[in-house]
């Protein structure tokens, strides 16, 4: 199967050069699930190719290989991107007989001869068309990795293929219950948002597509992949095969169920969308069968279990807020060793939310579906009196047994208190809200994310003699904006914008200004504060104590950073 893999991207059929070959306005049609413009594209390319010359050595010689490459191009797009058949002359000149062949045989095209009888993963979405002619029964898509994402094992690694099912781009009909879906925003972010260190044993829950499983592959000894859907494994197995991946081992289960040893990475893109349990079409990729968010509270409580010490997760979610509760999952996990980050991204109320998801299910608005739909889904919520629903991300780390370090996460400082020489524990659990857009991060989010985690551990474990004693330095991203009134030398307002992470923007007074200003790794917080008491007129003790506040929520959010090695006053 590698040998199709090779073709496809000897061909172009990756990210980069398609969105070069159809240009920017139909690249972007995709991005908003309209797939018109790029099929009339490609339909163009092939009938011009009609008229070109058909052999290779003829092409060469009259200079058209240009125009062969781009009839290739359209042709693996026509089969694989949008579910269009093609002549099996042109899909063999596409791929090369070698590589045709091990396609036919491995259930990726289907030729007007095969028939397309359940082969055991399920009924094929494809048709059995004119004679000649060849179709892909399942989508296979290009995916351009990611900063962060190892690479460089072999040519051509910056890419991967997904094999997954055809979906609402070419089609437009309500979605089969057994649907797997490719790879969409839930999981692109959580690619983004996934530790890429080494690590013994990986886990994916939940694999869907298999897109999760097929990263850790690449920095795991070993990587468990689960889901409840056999169709999910199948088509994880066949993108596996594309892939040249030979560590992943797939377990059939509902979510943790089929894990029966300690992991130390995990991740889920679980089917987190809360549905009614009625009549309400379910899919299988999205609906987790259980009333609200029982199944992401079910998984959340329970991975802990399932790390070893030292062990990481990263999850995404939805979960219910109510007018009498209005806590999340670090509320859940009670585990005494396991620190908790939720980032919420956004919220949305019922109504906002039932029409997200109804109309993803692709019932047709306005239409007697819709309203019983959303009928159906008011009520639903209303049992449980649900004022919003979130969406966010849910981070983990079990704490070590031992003293030992050397685990990945970074080390900020020494946190044993002077005096009874006691290590408090730097577990915490802590939820914030954070819904401005993502910042260009230049090592990846995930490496971000992991930053300000061990910054927390940190400070659920520094006093406040010890942050005063602490010499910082500012992230070298951020920038200062100071906004006047016409006419007036002194500015109305400060914020300081940060150019990685989340990109937020924090306000500052004059006195936080100051510190930020000189904050270059060279004096402790105390001694800044004595220097900008003189110079504010303000008494020193008062101003140390409300920098220590406004500079650990700095820390929190990665903008100031505490020098491992500075001098203790």
């Amino acid at each position: 199967m590698t040998l199709v893999a090779d073709r496809l991207y000897r061909a172009g059929y990756t990210e980069p050069r398609l969105r070069q070959f159809w240009g920017g306005p139909i690249a972007s049609a995709l991005v908003r699930n309209n797939a018109a413009p790029a099929i009339h594209f490609c339909q163009t390319v092939l009938e011009s190719a009609q008229t070109q010359p058909q052999t290779q050595t003829d092409a060469q010689e009259s200079g058209e290989a240009p125009q062969r490459f781009d009839e290739h191009l359209a042709t693996l797009a026509m089969l694989f991107h949008f579910h269009r058949e093609v002549s099996t002359e042109t899909a063999r000149a596409a791929l090369g007989d070698d590589a045709f062949d091990i396609a036919v045989d491995g259930g990726l095209l289907v030729t007007s001869s095969r028939s397309t009888t359940d082969n055991g993963a399920g009924t094929s979405n494809a048709e059995v068309g004119e004679p000649g002619h060849v179709s892909a029964p399942f989508a296979v898509t290009p995916y351009d990795l990611p900063v962060g994402v190892p690479r460089g094992f072999r040519p051509g690694d910056e890419n991967l293929y997904l094999v997954s099912d055809h979906g609402t781009l070419i089609n437009p009909d309500v979605l089969d219950g057994d649907f797997v879906l490719g790879l969409g925003g839930a999981g692109r972010t959580l690619v983004a948002l996934t530790p890429r260190e080494h690590v013994s044993i990986s886990a994916d829950i939940g694999t869907g597509c298999g897109i999760q499983a097929l990263l850790l592959a690449r920095h795991s000894d070993r990587v468990i992949a689960t889901d409840i859907s056999e169709r999910a494994l199948h088509l994880t197995g066949l993108s596996a095969g594309l892939n040249g991946v030979d560590n992943i081992e797939l377990r059939a289960g509902s979510m943790l169920e089929p894990l029966s040893e300690p992991v130390d990475l995990l991740v889920s893109n679980p089917p987190f969308v809360i549905t009614p349990r009625t009549t309400v079409a379910n899919f299988e990729y999205r609906d987790g069968g259980m009333a609200g968010d029982r199944l992401v509270r079910s998984l959340f409580t329970t991975i802990p279990d399932h790390l070893h010490p030292g062990g990481r997760s990263v999850c995404l979610g939805n979960w219910e807020t109510t007018s009498a509760v209005d806590a999340g999952p670090e509320a859940w996990v009670t585990d005494p060793e396991t620190s908790v980050l939720v980032i919420e991204r956004e919220g949305l109320d019922p109504i906002a939310y039932a029409e997200t998801w109804i109309r993803d299910g692709g019932i047709p608005r306005a239409s007697e579906d819709w309203n019983a739909a959303t009928a159906a889904w008011i009520e639903d919520f209303d049992t449980r009196d649900v004022t919003e629903v979130v969406f966010g991300y849910v981070i983990m780390h079990r704490a070590e047994h031992t003293l030992d370090t050397d685990n990945d996460v970074p080390t900020i400082a020494d946190h044993t208190i002077a005096g009874n020489g006691e290590q408090p524990s730097s577990v915490f659990k802590a939820r914030v809200r954070t819904t401005s857009a993502i910042a260009n991060n230049p090592h990846g989010l995930g490496q971000f994310i992991a930053t300000t985690f061990a910054l927390r551990s940190w400070l659920a474990t520094a006093g406040a003699e010890e942050i005063a004693n602490t010499i910082f330095t500012r992230s070298p991203d951020l920038v200062e904006h100071r906004h006047h009134m016409p006419g007036e030398s002194d500015p109305s307002s400060i914020t300081l914008e940060q150019g990685v992470g989340f990109g937020q923007v924090f306000d500052l007074d004059t006195a936080l200004a100051g510190f930020v200003s000189v904050a270059d790794g060279s004096l402790t917080l105390r001694q800044t504060a004595v220097a900008l008491a003189q110079l504010l007129d303000v008494n020193p003790t008062a101003l140390e104590d409300q920098l220590i506040s406004q500079v650990r929520q700095l820390v929190i959010a990665g903008a100031l950073l505490p020098v491992n090695e500075g001098k203790q006053e």
